[in-house]
């Protein structure tokens, strides 16, 4: 259903979900509507006593990648069964069966333009072969939760999964402060996110959401449609050229990373910096930017800032950060909110991806539904896991990253030609990288994207100081099977990143575990001045954990966990999921007394993350607090734990 937007899409399965005769469970007369159109045949390939929305969500699926022939020409499988459905069902509605001949007028209508579309992109000065490339590449973007394939494996076919986008993803607006609003009172608004995207984008908008919330792939999608509407659009009707600008690759400037993108896809295209400003200034473009919080320091945020000042009043823009205390707004007025799947639509996203296990899943998560259905991609993950561990839900996140990751490492065993050395050390160079690209260049910075030759010295550094023979050799051996079967990936620039930000964190919490239940403290990236860097990056091991100098024998001290850790706001969530690791209630309860000594907000966060065995002490550890009664209710609301109830209750009688 590629010609179709996304709320398009949506109207046309909830219609034929919930207002046409499909919504029977009869496989006899799904079978028979099949046959009576022409499409019998696929019978078999469908899902015909699956529920309701299983059976419409596999059905257009399939109908769109198949063409039969009605009166000597090709005609799509989907439109030739809207055209017997409106014709023949009597259950539809007047406005239902407008918007089915509206889906079928649209289809007919880009099959009568394509030719004439291909030579009129010719004729004018828009990127033709940039345009087509795009919807090409993005025309995978349903499967931007697919992490990676092992060799040997086939890939599942796209229409077995549930897509982001069939479960109308919201936003809402953020209400600004009292001062800027004025005396007026400020209505919020919930959209679906790309109508909200598109409705601001022209006074330029800021996407905010949690990691795996579903921004970039909004922009994606939204990169998709633009792409598809200006190559049918030819030059006509004002149409803008969709950039996506990644600022996880800042190196220079941003128009270099406009530049690159567009040669990415079309390398012929001659384009210089002089000619995009002109494109900029007569409004040519529509940039989709990417991750305001990965820029990787100040002077890019400033470089930002200015370029966004230059083309405000011509250029519309769409950006995307995960927290609006992080590389701050950019003083863009618009924002929108990613708004949590609703319980409902977790339930239809389990039942569609598991349709055999969708029930039991549910079952087991009970009322732990909200915290691991939070976002999309945590959904997705905890969906995969579910399907291959034989039918058991983690206790905890942080063991479905675990989990997750582990089963990683399974395929690799069974499916992947590597070396069981690389095998072995998979896990140990993950944690590394991670740690490392979480560290940064300075104290309040994370990179989220190194060079490839920067991961293979840090990487050979690390081996060496393993006693490793030919530690380069083997750093950049097993650094190309981590590219090319695990969890980080090769991108633009020669860049290596992690396939989510979460992943990343994950593997930093790993990584700090060992560090806290290490009998010796690590040096951190502040303490490179103290001694060579190599000892101080990769710290002599102690009892067989990586450790830093025996001068501390009792582990990493009170005073270095919160000024290099906790003081922090980039430690935040790597602490946040190691805290759901350790099962020492000592060390849980040792680390929440040290953050609530550095921030109070942050140690009620972390009191509720630790093990729900752990959170009665930790918890417990905010009622003691002496602060005004109102922020002990908001540290207990923020612990989002059962065991601050009893707290809550008795403050609130008071």
């Amino acid at each position: 259903m590629e010609f179709l937007n996304s709320q398009e899409k949506a109207q046309l399965q909830k219609i034929l979900t919930h207002r046409t005769l499909l919504k029977t469970a009869d496989a006899e007369l799904r079978s028979a509507v099949l046959s009576n159109c022409g499409l019998g045949e696929y019978s078999a390939l469908l899902p015909l006593e699956a529920t309701t929305f299983q059976f419409v969500f596999s059905l257009c699926a399939k109908l769109s990648k198949v063409y039969i022939t009605v009166e000597h020409s090709q005609r799509l499988g989907l439109i030739v069964f809207l055209e017997y459905l409106s014709q023949t069902d009597l259950n539809l509605a007047a406005a239902d069966r407008e918007i089915i001949e509206h889906v079928i007028g649209k289809w007919n209508l880009a099959q009568k333009n394509s030719a004439g579309n291909v030579l009129l992109l010719e004729q004018t000065n828009l990127p033709v072969r940039y345009l087509e490339s795009l919807c090409t590449t993005y025309a995978q973007w349903r499967k931007v939760y697919t992490i990676t394939d092992v060799v040997g494996q086939k890939q599942a076919e796209a229409e077995q999964s549930p897509l982001l986008f069939d479960f109308d993803l919201m936003v809402q607006t953020v209400e600004r402060e009292r001062e800027e609003r004025g005396k007026g009172e400020e209505k919020v608004e919930r959209l679906m996110v790309l109508e909200g995207l598109r409705k601001y984008a022209s006074q330029h908008v800021l996407l905010v959401g949690r990691p795996g919330s579903g921004k970039s792939t909004a922009l994606a999608r939204l990169l998709l449609e633009e792409a598809q509407k200006s190559k049918e659009a030819g030059g006509t009707g004002g149409v803008k050229i969709p950039v996506l600008v990644e600022l996880r690759y800042y190196r220079t400037s941003i128009l270099d990373l406009i530049q690159d993108f567009l040669q990415r896809h079309d390398p012929n295209l001659t384009v210089d910096a002089e000619t995009l400003k002109t494109w900029l200034r007569q409004g040519q473009l529509l940039l989709l930017v990417d991750g305001l919080n990965e820029l990787p320091n100040d002077e890019a945020r400033r470089d930002l800032q200015k370029f966004r000042q230059d083309y405000q009043k011509t250029t519309p823009m769409i950006f995307t950060t995960r927290d609006l205390g992080v590389g701050g707004d950019l003083d863009i007025v618009n924002k929108l909110e990613m708004q949590p799947l609703s319980e409902a639509q977790m339930q239809q996203f389990v039942q569609a991806y598991l349709p055999q296990q969708g029930e039991e899943m549910l079952r087991q998560l009970g009322s732990r539904l909200r915290e691991f259905g939070q976002t999309p991609l945590l959904l997705w993950m905890l969906c995969s896991l579910f399907s291959s561990k034989m039918g058991k839900v983690p206790s905890n996140l942080g063991k479905v990253f675990r989990q997750f990751s582990q089963s990683y490492y399974g395929k690799l065993k069974q499916d992947v030609p590597v070396t069981e050395e690389s095998r072995d050390w998979c896990q140990l160079l993950l944690e590394q990288l991670a740690f490392t690209m979480t560290q940064g260049k300075n104290r309040t910075d994370l990179q989220v994207a190194i060079p490839k030759q920067e991961a293979e010295e840090m990487l050979t550094a690390f081996l060496r100081d393993e006693g490793l023979e030919q530690p380069r050799s083997c750093a950049c051996k097993w650094l190309k099977d981590l590219l090319k079967h695990h969890l980080i990936q090769m991108r633009a620039g020669d860049q290596i990143e992690f396939r989510h930000q979460l992943i990343q964190e994950y593997y930093t919490a790993e990584y700090l575990l060992k560090v806290l239940q290490s009998r010796a403290a690590p040096l951190t990236p502040q303490s490179w001045g103290e001694q060579d860097k190599t000892s101080a990056v990769f710290p002599p091991k102690v009892g067989g954990v990586r450790g830093g100098n025996s001068l501390n024998p009792g582990g990493i001290s009170d005073e270095k966990l919160k000024r290099e850790y906790l003081n922090y706001l980039k430690w935040t969530e790597p602490l946040a999921l190691m805290l759901e690791l350790v099962e020492d209630e000592a060390q849980v309860v040792r680390v929440v007394k040290l953050a609530l000594e550095v921030d109070l907000r942050l140690g009620a966060r972390l009191a509720g993350e630790v093990k729900l065995k752990h959170q009665a002490q930790t918890v417990g550890l905010l009622a003691g607090l002496e602060v005004p009664q109102l922020l002990q209710i908001q540290l207990l609301n923020l612990t989002k734990s059962e065991k601050a109830i009893p707290g809550l209750i008795k403050a609130l009688e008071d």
